[in-house]
Protein backbone atom coordinates (compact mmCIF):
# COMPACT_ATOMS: atom_id res chain seq x y z
CA UNK A 1 0.00 0.00 0.00
CA UNK A 2 1.53 3.23 -0.70
CA UNK A 3 1.38 6.64 1.76
CA UNK A 4 -0.24 9.43 2.03
CA UNK A 5 -0.54 12.56 4.82
CA UNK A 6 -3.56 14.10 6.53
CA UNK A 7 -3.49 17.01 8.75
CA UNK A 8 -4.34 16.41 12.86
CA UNK A 9 -4.44 17.80 16.21
CA UNK A 10 -2.60 17.15 18.90
CA UNK A 11 -3.05 18.71 22.67
CA UNK A 12 -2.76 17.67 25.67
CA UNK A 13 -5.67 15.48 27.27
CA UNK A 14 -5.37 17.90 30.78
CA UNK A 15 -6.23 20.82 28.33
CA UNK A 16 -4.47 23.82 26.38
CA UNK A 17 -3.96 24.35 22.92
CA UNK A 18 -4.45 21.97 19.87
CA UNK A 19 -1.47 22.15 17.32
CA UNK A 20 -2.45 21.25 13.82
CA UNK A 21 0.28 18.77 11.73
CA UNK A 22 0.71 17.16 8.77
CA UNK A 23 1.41 13.16 9.58
CA UNK A 24 2.04 10.57 7.64
CA UNK A 25 -0.35 7.66 7.31
CA UNK A 26 0.71 4.47 7.95
CA UNK A 27 -1.04 1.50 9.16
CA UNK A 28 2.11 -0.67 9.38
CA UNK A 29 2.62 1.23 12.57
CA UNK A 30 0.98 0.24 15.82
CA UNK A 31 1.62 3.24 17.61
CA UNK A 32 1.56 7.05 15.90
CA UNK A 33 4.59 9.32 17.26
CA UNK A 34 5.27 12.89 16.95
CA UNK A 35 8.58 15.45 17.57
CA UNK A 36 9.18 14.91 21.39
CA UNK A 37 10.01 18.53 21.00
CA UNK A 38 6.28 19.05 19.98
CA UNK A 39 4.90 16.78 22.95
CA UNK A 40 6.96 18.53 25.44
CA UNK A 41 5.65 21.86 24.17
CA UNK A 42 2.44 20.91 24.57
CA UNK A 43 3.43 19.41 28.31
CA UNK A 44 2.41 15.80 27.50
CA UNK A 45 4.17 13.91 30.50
CA UNK A 46 6.65 10.72 29.73
CA UNK A 47 4.90 8.22 31.44
CA UNK A 48 6.47 4.83 30.08
CA UNK A 49 9.28 3.47 27.98
CA UNK A 50 8.44 0.84 25.28
CA UNK A 51 11.06 -1.01 23.05
CA UNK A 52 10.22 -2.08 19.38
CA UNK A 53 11.37 -3.08 16.18
CA UNK A 54 12.32 -0.08 13.15
CA UNK A 55 11.46 -1.79 10.17
CA UNK A 56 14.96 -2.45 9.70
CA UNK A 57 15.24 -5.09 11.98
CA UNK A 58 17.18 -2.09 14.64
CA UNK A 59 15.62 -2.17 18.35
CA UNK A 60 14.93 0.97 19.63
CA UNK A 61 13.34 2.22 23.06
CA UNK A 62 11.44 5.40 23.24
CA UNK A 63 9.06 7.17 25.95
CA UNK A 64 5.80 7.32 25.36
CA UNK A 65 2.57 9.54 26.90
CA UNK A 66 -0.67 10.16 26.28
CA UNK A 67 -2.00 12.85 23.86
CA UNK A 68 -5.76 14.03 22.85
CA UNK A 69 -5.55 13.19 18.80
CA UNK A 70 -8.13 15.16 16.64
CA UNK A 71 -9.05 13.65 13.00
CA UNK A 72 -11.88 15.34 10.67
CA UNK A 73 -13.82 16.43 14.32
CA UNK A 74 -13.31 13.04 15.76
CA UNK A 75 -11.09 13.53 18.90
CA UNK A 76 -9.74 10.35 21.61
CA UNK A 77 -6.89 9.89 24.12
CA UNK A 78 -4.22 7.99 22.75
CA UNK A 79 -1.16 6.71 23.53
CA UNK A 80 1.87 8.37 21.46
CA UNK A 81 5.23 7.77 20.91
CA UNK A 82 8.39 10.55 21.43
CA UNK A 83 9.69 11.10 18.56
CA UNK A 84 13.97 10.44 18.41
CA UNK A 85 15.57 13.85 18.78
CA UNK A 86 15.97 15.85 15.55
CA UNK A 87 13.35 13.76 14.35
CA UNK A 88 10.19 16.36 13.24
CA UNK A 89 8.15 13.96 11.39
CA UNK A 90 4.88 12.90 12.88
CA UNK A 91 3.47 9.48 11.95
CA UNK A 92 -0.34 8.09 12.46
CA UNK A 93 -0.61 4.57 13.39
CA UNK A 94 -3.04 1.89 13.19
CA UNK A 95 -4.27 1.88 16.57
CA UNK A 96 -4.81 5.37 16.72
CA UNK A 97 -6.79 4.96 13.43
CA UNK A 98 -9.12 2.27 14.96
CA UNK A 99 -9.59 3.88 18.28
CA UNK A 100 -10.72 6.96 16.65
CA UNK A 101 -13.04 5.20 14.27
CA UNK A 102 -11.17 5.92 10.65
CA UNK A 103 -10.33 3.46 7.91
CA UNK A 104 -7.78 4.14 5.23
CA UNK A 105 -8.80 4.29 1.64
CA UNK A 106 -5.18 3.90 -0.05
CA UNK A 107 -6.62 4.34 -3.79
CA UNK A 108 -8.30 8.01 -2.97
CA UNK A 109 -5.45 8.44 0.03
CA UNK A 110 -8.06 9.57 2.48
CA UNK A 111 -9.19 8.82 5.85
CA UNK A 112 -12.46 7.97 6.13
CA UNK A 113 -15.20 7.47 8.97
CA UNK A 114 -16.48 3.80 9.47
CA UNK A 115 -18.93 2.72 12.47
CA UNK A 116 -17.31 -0.65 11.05
CA UNK A 117 -15.15 -2.46 13.51
CA UNK A 118 -13.65 -6.15 13.70
CA UNK A 119 -15.07 -8.04 17.04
Amino acid sequence: MGTFSTKLQVGNPAGGDMREVEALVDTGASHSMFPASLLDRLRIDRRSQIDGTLADGSEVSYWTGWALIGIEGEEGTCRVIFGPEGDESSVIGATTLQMLLFKVDPVREVLEPTTRVRL
